[in-house]
């Protein structure tokens, strides 16, 4: 049975490393997957896991800001959708997968079942609902984005699968931390990160105010993150405040880690503080890698973490921030512990077992609906 996934852009994010670890949880089995997307880091990835590729042209897509913008839209999106019905013609699947909702907005008035996944808290606005009678069915990563796609549901939710990515926890597993800096060519101290794309909404504003208020502590600090946005004002903005006191030479500003395994792994402490998080990969990536994590309780991320037993669970304040990056580099023993149950913790819920059980349920309920 062959599925065709589907994704709008190609470079590796989080989005593409959840597509990638469904190829991982499917090897083997019954699927044989295939992956049409843009020319870039994501179709590499899958043909290295095997997988069979298709190169699309389809141009990122934008919130139209003028009329202009809506026209352009438009005409790429025309365009897409006739690359999107040759590759379906040309491979034949029992059904197709978009791995994100821009992915799902290229897909064709076709005969094929279709999974839209949905990863984003985003409004939708009026398109909402067309887009949810379109799907066979919803993939939703989380609690959160499934009761926000409920105001576009008019069956009451029927059709939403809760389907939280995975991550491969022999890729993801603890190291030697000491060695693990050395060969990033990071500083040996007390480190805390935060790997998140550099947006204004993952807040990396927050966590550098959290820092500035533990400045007399022994620490060093890493962000890193994908830059597909673009957004050279708010990168600005940031550098210039890593520059300056108190954080100068306090910080170090890495390249987006398409395999993140080794930078998570030689942390101490993760840090997530975006603002309503539609689930937060990097966390049950962390907590696979055995580093203890932090993060602001909203969104995904409080379905993840369980405060006090996996990690810290906290409101969207510095002081607050401060305060548990702080009680965690100052006992090593609460680190292990917070560490040790993070991974016992993915293991049981994200591994890829439980992924492949799950996606081929999806798959064989999706399946069944569309014979119906």
């Amino acid at each position: 049975m062959r599925v065709l996934y589907l994704s709008a852009v190609g470079e590796i994010s989080g989005a593409e490393r959840s597509l990638l670890a469904m190829l991982d949880a499917l090897a083997g089995g019954a699927w044989e997957p295939v992956v049409a997307a843009p020319e870039g880091a994501l179709l590499h990835a899958a043909a290295a896991r095997r997988a069979a590729t298709v190169r699309l042209a389809l141009t990122p897509l934008r919130r139209p800001r003028s009329l202009g913008d809506a026209w352009s839209t438009l005409r790429a999106l025309r365009a897409g959708r006739r690359a999107v019905a040759g590759a379906i013609s040309a491979v034949q699947p029992a059904l197709l997968h978009a791995n994100t909702t821009p992915a799902f907005l290229y897909v064709p008035a076709c005969n094929l079942p279709v999974v839209w996944h949905v990863r984003d808290l985003a409004p939708l606005g009026r398109w909402g609902a067309p887009l949810y009678r379109r799907a066979t069915r919803v993939a939703a990563i989380s609690r959160a984005v499934r009761d926000d796609l409920l105001a576009y549901a008019d069956d009451g939710g029927a059709k939403i699968t809760l389907l939280p990515p995975a991550v491969d926890t022999d890729r993801f597993h603890p190291g030697d931390r000491a060695a693990l800096r050395t060969d990033l060519g990071l500083p040996d101290a007390p480190l805390i990160g935060l790997v998140a794309q550099f947006v204004p909404w993952k807040r990396h504003d927050l966590f550098l105010d959290a820092l500035t208020r533990i400045v007399d502590r022994p620490w060093h600090a890493v962000l890193a993150g994908a830059e597909l946005h673009h957004d050279a004002d708010y990168l600005d903005a940031l550098r210039a405040r890593l520059a300056a006191p108190p954080l100068t030479g306090r910080v170090t500003w890495l390249p987006w880690q398409e395999e993140p395994a080794r930078l998570l792994a030689a942390l101490d402490v993760l840090a997530l503080t975006s603002a309503r998080e539609p689930f937060g990969r990097v966390l049950i990536e962390a907590m696979a890698s055995g580093t203890p994590v932090v993060a602001v309780n909203e969104g995904g991320p409080a379905e993840i973490v369980t405060d006090g037993v996996t990690g810290r669970l906290v409101p969207a304040d510095a002081g607050a921030l401060a305060d548990a990056l702080a009680a965690l580099l100052a006992d090593p023993a609460l680190r292990a512990r917070y560490g040790a149950a993070g991974r016992t913790h993915v293991l049981s819920t994200y591994g890829l077992p439980a992924h492949r059980a799950a996606l081929e349920a999806l798959y064989a309920g999706v399946l069944g609906v569309h014979s119906e």
